[in-house]
């Protein structure tokens, strides 16, 4: 059976099994209008996306600010939810999105939440939604955030793993300069200067009024890395590393690339692969990002005696407690250096005390 109600000028129907149901479910949905819980827009979760960037994102992101957005919309988000009405949307749904991307770092978990609740956010404020579903589920930790230096067998491991790799070139001009995924992705065969050995590092271009912490500098790259950036037959003033599509790398296509880097670590570890996927366990831990060849670069300046403030300049940190924190790392390497020398020391020193008349 069905019963009908007028609410503001509209008509609304509701059915039920007889006419007490029929009743009791014009009682609920009046209450529910006459509260706004009611949405009558049809429009998708994926067409309210593209809106909203163009509306409230385009002007206040960066260039590649927005990349990254866009990044985490079309990865992340929008194959889960993209082709669901707006008001469709559960906390359900939002939480399979969670369990999808539990096993990234913890800053790429809650950058993926952010661009997530601001958009339905954004939605409840233009009554597309009556609550923001993204408010009452629960945001994974991620894996371990803290980025560590490689230990001498996984430098050992990647330095094979990257040796024809397509793109080890890539990873190991961040292991050897120390320069981040992004700083990497900007590269070009112009910002080398092959006579003097340098790379300029180009920071990104900030919108007017907007400081970058990413300082642009030059640092040293050896000879290898040199002799294969020649070898590359590319424009000197286009991308040196890019898409297949030929566009400028992102960060989801660093970690596509980084994650092909650490199968093939696994393969020279030992480890078994099966139609292109690890057969667990993994040889190479979790934790092993490629911001972990950037630290490592940091504690091989700490090894070879580099000052502290020098290391600042060719790191692009903004502040030197930055640096600090990364020169307090130690390798297996530096810490057998470590107690060598305090054998000798002590070595030394018990010798003196020995030699001394009481």
């Amino acid at each position: 059976m069905r019963g009908a109600f007028t609410f503001e000028g509209k008509r609304y129907y509701v059915s039920g099994k007889d006419e007490k149901e029929i009743a009791v479910n014009k009682a609920l949905r009046l209450k529910e209008l006459e509260e706004g819980k009611i949405i009558e827009s049809n429009m998708l979760v994926r067409d309210w996306a593209k809106e909203w960037m163009q509306t409230y994102k385009i002007a206040v992101l960066s260039d590649e600010q927005y990349k990254d957005y866009e990044s985490r919309l079309n990865n992340h988000i929008l194959p889960v939810i993209g082709s669901l009405r707006l008001k469709d949307v559960k906390a359900i749904h939002l939480q399979k999105i969670m369990r999808n991307i539990n096993r990234l770092s913890g800053s790429r978990i809650k950058k993926i939440y952010q661009c997530l609740n601001q958009m339905l956010s954004a939605a409840e404020t233009n009554e597309l939604i009556a609550k923001n579903p993204a408010e009452k589920i629960e945001v994974p930790v991620g894996e371990d955030g803290t980025h560590r230096t490689l230990t001498d067998e996984e430098r050992a491991l990647f330095l094979r793993a990257t040796q024809n790799h397509e793109y080890g070139l890539l990873f190991r001009l961040m292991l050897y300069t120390g320069i981040r995924p992004i700083e990497a992705s900007r590269c070009k065969k112009a910002h080398f200067d092959f006579k003097k050995k340098l790379l300029y590092v180009e920071t990104a271009k900030q919108k007017p009024g907007k400081k970058s912490n990413h300082a642009s500098r030059y640092v040293p790259v050896p000879q290898e890395i040199l002799d294969s950036v020649k070898l590359v037959e590319i424009d000197p003033f286009e991308f040196l590393f890019t898409t297949n599509n030929g566009t400028q790398l992102n960060k989801e296509a660093i970690r596509r690339r980084w994650k092909a880097i650490k199968r093939e670590m696994h393969i020279q570890a030992g480890g078994k692969i099966y139609r292109n996927a690890i057969i667990p366990p993994c040889m190479v831990a979790d934790d092993l990002t490629p911001y972990c060849l950037r630290h490592t670069f940091c504690t091989d300046l700490q090894d070879a005696g580099v000052p502290i403030n020098v290391a600042k300049e060719l790191m692009g940190h903004s502040d030197i407690s930055l640096t600090a924190k990364i020169y307090t790392h130690y390798t297996e390497t530096s810490l057998e250096n470590a107690s060598k020398l305090l054998d000798k020391f002590r070595n030394s020193s018990n010798t003196s005390n020995e030699n001394v008349k009481i």
